[in-house]
């Protein structure tokens, strides 16, 4: 079941609507169709802002706004962190705002760029105006038309500098300090109103001032001269030219990228090639899209060549929501409880709730699972992954599906979050319903092991409660996923790809085997973006992320670049291929090539 629907608050796609999927506490959306025309982009203030008629702080003030109205983005420059907003009806010449000053809703990448700087003497007479926030939408925009509001992330807050001498800046609002003269660098904090600092340095290119603030990380930044008021002698400042700075560090920072040996026991080790290799080119890509360990946006990927058994991760051991990742631990426990065929009811709910992600019939599994009750459901995948050493992940409670329950229901039981040795704290992840990119996995590792040739670790923690036949149902009941972007977008299409996909409004994953004849491997990335991560960047990065796995794994037939496609509006379990198949009392083909003879991996030791 899918709803139509915006993809919440800050984002608006550029190709594509949503419809929303709720979450244990969290909304979750699958995006329907692709739009012919870039959606609108609108700016708001933080606080209030100066808009001035050209992009830069020698043009006048034309007007000034405020928190609480939205104004669509006409242009961007190019050569400066100027937005020109559209304010007509009340400021009838260009008016234009510093970057740094709004909050952005939508994509800048689809508003035009400009180079041009108007002559300041040309200008006619500035009259300048505050453009309050309006009770109903500004400048004739229907209400309906903005988007809703995703609140902006806040920094750190630090002190001020007490006592100080010479040349001061004082901050005129809520400032941020930026690791450089820009907005381009990340904000390291945010400093409060009338809060003074010493004056270090003037940017002798740029309006930016270097200031000292001992508690923040590196002792100090950068801020906005517009938005500061300088005092005491400045004569003996210094200036300098330089735009390269180097974030500081802001805590220990351990090795990104290793080569990844499973959990268990007496397992070989990886050979370290792929994180040489391929981890490295992950790394380097994600840091060149603005996904950096310890900001506000970051990511994890677990890689790992089914056919060598060489493995890596990157960013590991940070639990992110759930989302629908853990579908596939539900999956499997089903199928570790069920014996004997699988009945039409059966194969409608697996089908269901992987191919089309539905939480009702998710819920459903979870009654099954918990003979049933859904709490006692969700135990028992958390205890299924604790049987595996895969303890990150666990699950509480079912999945909100936001339908009332009838006022004679039973009150849902009181049920607290579980404390993992994984960072439970960076990613902001679900209470209730959280994964570690690393132990999907390796799960989907023992699926597929289990589903080649019956052998792995899914057989040995539980004697007697697999069958082949029941591994090979799980991984075609994944393989029905289909929507075309992330993982699907960065392999040929027609590859296999049995997978789950999941999105929230911070968090974005995807997690799956891919299968072709010369190669299979797992693959599992999850990207997180501080209180709103929009799906125009996470889609291609997510679908670049696959690609580049592709090639490297599959280098004889490589992939030239990502394929996004449709993702359907729709999705019907009884008449997908796969609802016949499930039912069916036939052996399912295995999924595809055996470990290579002379990289053979031995099967994980039972720990």
């Amino acid at each position: 079941m899918y709803k139509r629907g915006l993809f919440l608050a800050a984002v608006v796609f550029t190709c594509l609507s949503v419809a929303v999927l709720s979450g244990p506490g969290r909304g979750e959306a699958r995006d329907p169709e692709q739009q012919a025309t870039p959606p609108d982009v609108f700016a708001e203030a933080v606080g209030q802002a100066n808009l001035r008629g050209g992009p830069g702080l020698d043009y006048p003030v034309v007007g000034e706004i405020t928190t609480g109205a939205r104004y669509r983005v006409l242009a961007r420059h190019s050569q400066v962190p100027w937005l020109r907003l559209d304010v007509r009806a009340v400021a009838p010449q260009q008016a234009w705002v510093f970057a740094d000053l709004v909050s952005v809703f939508g994509s800048l990448e689809s508003v035009p760029l400009v180079n041009d700087f108007p002559p300041v003497d040309a200008l006619p007479p500035a009259a300048t105006a505050t453009l309050a926030a309006p009770d109903a939408a500004p400048a004739g925009l229907a209400a309906q038309e903005l988007p809703p509001a995703a609140p902006p992330a806040t920094p750190t807050a630090l002190a001020p500098t007490p006592t100080l001498s010479g040349a001061v800046v004082t901050t005129l609002g809520p400032v941020n300090l930026r690791f450089g003269p820009g907005v381009d660098y990340a904000a390291i904090a945010e400093l409060p109103p009338g809060a003074s600092y010493r004056l270090l340095e003037f940017h002798a290119l740029v309006p930016w001032v270097h200031i000292s603030v001992p508690d923040a990380p590196g002792g100090g930044g950068w801020v906005f001269q517009d938005i500061v008021e300088i005092s005491g002698d400045t004569s003996g400042v210094p200036y300098t030219n330089n735009l390269q700075f180097a974030a500081p560090e802001l805590t220990p920072t351990p090795q990104t990228v290793v080569a990844a040996g499973s959990p268990w026991s007496g397992a070989p080790l990886p050979s370290g090639r792929l994180a040489q290799t391929l981890g490295v080119d992950l790394h380097n890509y994600l840091m060149e899209n603005g996904f950096r360990p310890y900001s506000n946006r970051f990511a994890s990927v677990f890689v790992l060549d089914l056919r060598s058994g060489d493995s890596f991760t990157l960013h590991d051991d940070v639990a992110y929501s759930g989302m629908s990742l853990t579908k596939i631990p539900i999956l499997a426990t089903y199928f570790q409880r069920h014996d004997g065929p699988l009945s039409e009811e059966d194969a409608y709910l697996l089908a269901n709730t992987m191919m089309c992600s539905e939480n009702i019939t998710t819920n459903r599994l979870l009654e099954i699972i918990g003979d049933g009750d859904p709490y006692t459901g969700a135990q028992r995948v958390t205890g299924f992954m604790q049987a595996l050493d895969l303890s990150g992940t666990f699950l509480v409670s079912p999945y909100t599906t936001g339908i009332e329950p009838p006022a004679d229901a039973t009150p849902a039981p009181a049920v607290s979050t579980l404390v993992t040795g994984a960072d439970q704290t960076s990613a902001q992840p679900d209470p209730f319903n959280q994964m570690v990119p690393s132990d999907l996995g390796w799960l989907l590792a023992a699926m597929y092991q289990c589903a080649q040739d019956g052998t792995g670790l899914l057989m040995e923690r539980f004697p007697g409660a697999f069958t082949v036949q029941e591994c090979r149902q799980m991984l075609r009941a994944m393989d029905a996923n289909e929507i075309g972007v992330f993982l699907e977008a960065g392999v040929p299409q027609g590859t296999s790809v049995m997978h789950k996909h999941g999105w929230i409004s911070d968090t974005h994953g995807d997690a799956g085997l891919v299968v072709a004849p010369d190669a299979a491997y797992v693959f599992v990335a999850a990207l997180y973006g501080e209180t709103w991560l929009e799906f125009e960047l996470s889609a291609p990065v997510m679908a670049e992320l696959s690609r580049r796995t592709w090639n490297a794994l599959v280098p004889q037939r490589p992939v030239t670049q990502i394929a996004e496609r449709i993702v359907p509006a729709e999705c019907d379990a009884r008449s997908d291929p796969v609802y016949t198949v499930l039912r069916s009392n036939e052996l399912l083909p295995a999924p595809g090539p055996a470990p290579a003879p002379d990289e053979a991996t031995p099967a994980p030791a039972d720990g």
